[in-house]
């Protein structure tokens, strides 16, 4: 329903937000939170006309020693340059 509401834009939601949160959480007993991590943001070169934004990213982390297979997301390109998260 609400991806309905959303695909419309002129819909609303009926119901507050603290029926649904108490809906959602009556039955829990405890959450728990296992290696959450935040990585580093970094910025490399990248010749947009010429190649896609993962080579770059790829050969960046190479250069800064991380291991291959390193889990990363692009934040922003710009015509020269593109910034990733490594996670």
């Amino acid at each position: 329903m609400l991806l309905i509401a959303l695909g419309f834009g002129t819909m609303s939601l009926t119901t507050n937000s603290k029926n649904v949160i108490k809906a959602s959480t009556d039955n829990q007993k405890g959450v728990e939170v296992v290696n959450v991590e935040f990585g580093a943001t970094y910025t490399c070169a990248w010749n947009s006309c010429c190649e896609s934004p993962l080579i770059p990213i790829e050969r960046d982390i190479v250069q800064r020693g991380l291991p291959s297979g390193t889990t990363y997301s692009i934040i922003s390109t710009t015509s020269n340059s593109v910034t990733y998260k490594v996670y």
